[in-house]
């Protein structure tokens, strides 16, 4: 690995030394306040237990005890900012030890002045301040500086700091590998060495749980990570090529204090496809020393603001996937129900619906408090900044003021009504609330919505869903749009109804997100991000994904388009990454048979070729791939019902379990395609690639998916009819 000298080395030895000293005696001083503030928390917790069991507090909120509740309030607010600096105590000890492991990965020589001697930057996942000299001894990566690194070789370089574009020229470009504080290798950096260094990272066994790529981004990668210009980032990447880091990187970038406006963990959200996912990416921000955001799937948002379970990604895929007589309906209504089409639907259902109320004339005591050409006159009006649902609460309102000047009239009535009857006050009184009861029923059946009805109502009726689409792309057979509430949603359906929910009121959310981070976007309907759009209309995307790793239904570049269209952000930019880290390049090359007009670099790192066998060899493969030392091997199938049926087949002493179960050491995962989404595995086991599985065009998008799963070993299985879209040599 090595290009160095041996002085060369002994220097770099002796400055690894020197901040290995620097960080030991930070630590060392860390844990001793960090151990001074847990004793001072136990004197905090002990004298509370005492005030809490001296009788002063049977009494506290007595007038004349008022000064020792407010003692006890101060006491409580100085334990809990004692607990705050202990919690950040420790993290500094966290981040501190994980310095000491690899305190930098890079160091730049860079010339300000030509009469002045370069400068010497180290470059790190955080940075270290030296006190003593008030300088920095190693640069956090998300520093303006550390961009040189990651964006030229040697010779003019430039950056952007916040006094504006500082050009330089780079005298040195080193890399080095450190572990446990021990400087393993290091070489100065030109493009064919660091295509070796990341050939040898990338050789390595995949991790159960997404790593940081800070030593190995690229310079496109970098651009998107650090890119502040655009508030709609989209990146369309091959598989491997980085796409979910990037995201997380620059999360990551974003958190920045060094930054004017850094934002902070409760200002950003990541939609995830699914929670196997969620917990796949949950180590890198972390690992970053940042502290971890929110993250959520679309169905969690959707039954979060609807308040109606929702089916996940999964679920739809099985029913997707299960040939009966209903198939081919299910997939024209999701296609549908997929396109800026429905949009357009529902926009027209939202404007139509004052002309589609159930308006009658409201009375109260035998006397019309509003007629129905009154109500439907107020709701109707167009010109009104307020949406529909905040008119009829509105309108509420007013008739509620009408009824209550009415009622101290009306319960006179009563009284004289009762006190002929023989029945006293009590009596009238029941009867006052009885017409209010009344009243109140009438009353809503005008001026609140039930969303999910209205969408039935609307799904449910041919001949007004015919006129309202008008010009539209509709089905054909409009029964195929027919909805029926059940006690879980369909996706699709969700989102029409919250989308609804928000057209027809005010919309907006109250949230303070302000970056929305959407992973795997291809998976994503027109009708999921304008609800997206509606539920953060203040909030930067950054959208990433893969057009043809979509499933179901296929899609281009111009997805993109629609995109941009609904989402309608500022200055918008679409960056397009076409070389793939992740496979070798055999199985790259036996994955793009799918994809014939396709085309992805690899970064030619060598391995097996992909090869095809019968079910009877999957044990022989398994433990091969055991042999070989690989910690993650996925069995692939099409749909989680496949994989439950494979599991019933399985050897027991191969130790196969469903992807989600609680994991062993040496397991082995039977993964549905979707699940297997954003991941990667040493070796990919792909199980039926018969023409029953993968036969039709539309599959060429499923099979790419799961090949590129694999980073070193890849075999496909089939003792039937095999996929006329699978070839055995490429």
């Amino acid at each position: 690995m090595e290009n160095i000298n041996e002085q060369d080395r002994m220097i770099e030895e002796k400055h690894l030394e020197a901040i290995l000293s620097v960080l030991n005696t930070r630590l060392s001083a860390a844990k001793t306040e960090s151990e001074n503030q847990r004793e001072g928390l136990n004197d905090i917790r002990r004298d509370e237990f005492q005030e809490r069991s001296e009788p002063v507090l049977r009494n506290l909120w007595a007038a004349h005890r008022f000064e020792d509740l407010v003692h006890l309030s101060q006491e409580f607010q100085n334990a809990a900012e004692e607990e705050k600096d202990h919690a950040s105590t420790l993290r500094l000890i966290f981040t501190l030890q994980k310095m000491i492991g690899s305190p930098y990965f890079a160091r730049v020589d860079l010339a300000f002045d030509e009469d002045e001697p370069a400068e010497e930057i180290y470059i790190g996942r955080q940075s270290l301040w030296d006190d003593e000299k008030e300088n920095l001894l190693v640069y956090d990566w998300r520093s303006p500086i550390a961009s040189v690194f990651y964006r030229y070789g040697t010779g003019p370089a430039a950056y952007m700091a916040p006094a504006g574009k500082i050009s330089c020229r780079m005298l040195l470009k080193r890399q080095y590998e450190i572990q446990k504080g021990q400087l393993i290798g290091y070489f100065d950096a030109d493009t064919v060495i660091q295509d070796s260094f990341l050939r040898r990272m990338l050789a390595q066994n995949a991790s159960s749980k997404m790593k940081a790529i800070v030593e190995t981004i690229q310079k496109d990668q970098d651009a998107a990570i650090r890119d502040e210009e655009h508030d709609l980032l989209m990146v369309q990447g091959a598989a491997g090529s980085g796409k979910t880091s990037i995201a997380m990187h620059r999360v990551a970038y974003l958190m920045y204090e060094g930054l004017k406006n850094p934002l902070k963990p409760h200002h950003i959200l990541i939609l995830s496809p699914n929670t196997v996912f969620e917990k796949y990416i949950s180590g890198v921000l972390p690992e970053l020393g940042e502290s971890s955001v929110a993250t959520s799937t679309l169905e969690g948002l959707l039954e979060e603001k609807i308040g109606i379970p929702v089916q996940s990604r999964l679920e739809r895929w099985e029913l997707l996937c299960a040939e009966d007589a209903h198939a081919a309906a299910r997939r024209e209504a999701l296609e549908f129900k997929s396109s800026p089409a429905f949009i357009a639907l529902l926009d027209r259902l939202a404007e139509d619906v004052p002309n589609i109320l159930p308006y009658q004339d409201l009375s109260y005591a035998g006397r019309v408090i509003a007629s129905r050409e009154e109500i439907a006159q107020q709701l109707s009006t167009r010109s009104s900044k307020f949406p529909l649902a905040v008119r009829m609460r509105r309108m509420e309102d007013a008739l509620w003021q009408r009824v209550h000047a009415l009622r101290p009239a009306r319960l006179d009535e009563l009284r004289m009504m009762a006190f002929r009857m023989g029945r006293g006050e009590e009596f009238a009184r029941g009867c006052s609330i009885w017409e209010s009861g009344v009243l109140a029923k009438a009353i809503h059946s005008v001026t609140r919505m039930d969303f999910t009805a209205l969408y039935q109502n609307c799904m449910n009726d041919p001949v007004y869903l015919k006129r309202l689409g008008y010009g539209l792309s509709l089905p054909q057979e409009l029964s195929l749009l027919r909805f029926d509430p059940q006690e879980q949603l369909a996706l699709e359906d969700a989102a029409a109804i919250a989308y609804l929910q928000m057209k027809l009121t005010f919309g907006e959310s109250s949230s303070e997100i302000r970056q929305v981070v959407v992973d795997e976007a291809q998976d994503y309907s027109a009708v999921d991000y304008a609800v997206l759009n509606r539920m953060y209309p203040k909030a930067s995307f950054t959208v990433v994904g893969d057009v043809h790793q979509r499933l179901g239904g296929t899609a281009d570049l111009r997805f993109y388009d629609m995109i941009s269209g609904i989402l309608s952000r500022r200055a918008p930019v679409l960056l397009t990454l076409n070389k793939s880290f992740r496979c070798t390049r055999e199985i790259l090359d036996f994955s793009l048979q799918f994809l014939p007009d396709v085309q992805i670099e690899s970064l030619n790192r060598s391995g097996a070729v992909p090869k095809i066998l019968y079910s009877s060899q999957l044990g022989e493969e398994i433990a091969a791939c055991r042999a070989l030392g690989y910690e993650s091997v996925a069995l692939i199938t099409k749909t989680a019902h496949d994989a439950e049926e494979w599991l019933k087949k399985m050897n027991p002493s191969w130790n196969v379990r469903l992807m989600g179960r609680h994991a062993q050491p040496g397991d082995v995962f039977l993964v549905p395609l979707p699940l297997s989404k954003g991941l990667e595995f040493d070796s990919v086991l792909l199980l039926d690639c018969d023409e029953s599985h993968y036969g039709t065009e539309e599959a060429r998008n499923f099979l790419y998916i799961a090949c590129t799963r694999a980073l070193h070993r890849l075999a496909l299985f089939c003792d039937g009819e095999i996929s006329p879209l699978i070839r055995s040599e490429v």
